[in-house]
């Protein structure tokens, strides 16, 4: 189900004299009918599992589990303000609630996406926080939590607008006394705007978002795991310098004892100093060795200090991805055949335009 549903309706349903044909393939109802209420079945299940998961684990849940908690509140209400009523729909086959319920679901039927949207949006930048800027985390207070999620809400409220005055109770155009809620667009560019003014603001925008986003995340752990990896070398090379100090410090104390007698020797501090790395005696036979120089700081990953990346939060960023690149390829194959089909001057003319408009209401939730 596509939430422009009722752009593809007049279109699909207008035969060439301008009347609408009221005779339906019952077999490709039957078959939309079952598909959507297996999938409005699958979205509830799920996200109900997810959400009595999360509610379990109250007590070890952390900022992370109120971003899934809140995500799968928008597929929840995809699934019982997208897909039940246009499953209501293909059954009444009319719409026959009036104009206030027919400007309501319409408003409440893309809300669902774009809030999935927005949600997306403020996990992703809220890893961003967490990997990228770590000091931040410093002032986190679960307020700053609640209120990018209050943002995705009113950003979705807000995006949602239009539909309450496209779409309207209305006469169907060349039947008279039938009605249904119908979307109307101003001529001859209104449908190509609304299509892509939808596009950007539910897919272009935040895609571009999630993508800047993650490809600092992923940036920043390849570079800690890079100076992980530096560090373990280097610790290898400490110890091998270390035992060869020893045994430098073993041999120097036999020489310094069989010439006790010398008291200028026995007093003197000698110092060896070499690339990178500084040998002295101190007193007796006491070789100090420092590798300040090739093993400074600079090198110890994040992973050792107040600021590491640990397992726990890689493991955040990985759910995120997957759950990202799902939104992507759901998303992607129906705005990019929207834009195609309203940009192409004979696209909806095309096999391909005429196979997909009846597959789209089933398709696209």
């Amino acid at each position: 189900m596509e939430p422009l549903t009722s752009w593809v309706i007049n279109k699909d349903n207008m035969s060439s004299n301008g009347s609408v044909a009221v005779k339906r393939d019952e077999k490709l109802v039957i078959l939309e009918i079952t598909i959507l209420s297996l999938i409005f079945i699958l979205i509830v299940f799920g996200n109900c599992c997810v959400l009595v998961a999360i509610q379990l684990h109250k007590s070890k849940a952390n900022r992370m589990y109120y971003f899934l908690q809140h995500l799968s509140i928008s597929d929840t209400i995809t699934a019982l303000f997208n897909v039940l009523p246009q499953l209501i729909w293909e059954i009444t086959y009319r719409f026959n609630g009036g104009n206030v319920l027919c400007k309501v679901i319409k408003y409440l039927q893309i809300f669902g996406p774009y809030l999935s949207s927005y949600v997306l949006v403020m996990t992703a930048i809220d890893r961003y926080q967490v990997i990228c800027n770590p000091l931040s985390n410093c002032g986190w207070t679960p307020s700053r939590s609640k209120l990018m999620i209050k943002i995705a809400w009113i950003v979705s409220l807000m995006c949602c607008s239009p539909q309450l005055y496209i779409f309207s109770y209305q006469e169907i155009p060349g039947n008279p006394g039938v009605y249904d809620c119908w979307g109307t667009f101003p001529k001859p560019w209104g449908e190509r705007i609304y299509v892509t003014w939808y596009a950007i603001s539910v897919f272009i925008i935040p895609f571009m978002i999630l993508t800047v986003t993650h490809y600092y995340i992923c940036r920043e752990i390849w570079l800690n795991l890079h100076k992980k990896r530096k560090s373990f070398r280097l610790n290898k090379n400490r110890d091998n310098v270390s035992m060869k100090a020893m045994k430098q410090n073993e041999l120097d104390s036999d020489s310094v004892n069989s010439s006790q007698t010398n008291s200028q020797q026995t007093n003197s501090a000698n110092v060896l100093v070499s690339v990178g790395k500084s040998f002295r005696f101190k007193g007796r036979g006491k070789l100090e060795v420092s590798l300040d120089k090739d093993f400074g700081d600079d090198f110890s990953p994040r992973t050792h200090s107040i600021h590491g990346l640990s397992r726990a939060k890689i493991k955040t960023v990985k759910i995120t991805v997957v759950v990202i690149l799902c939104y992507i390829m759901c998303s992607t194959p129906f705005i990019c055949v929207q834009l195609w089909a309203y940009w192409v001057p004979t696209a909806q003319q095309s096999h391909i335009w005429n196979d997909y408009r009846k597959l789209n209401r089933k398709s696209n939730t």
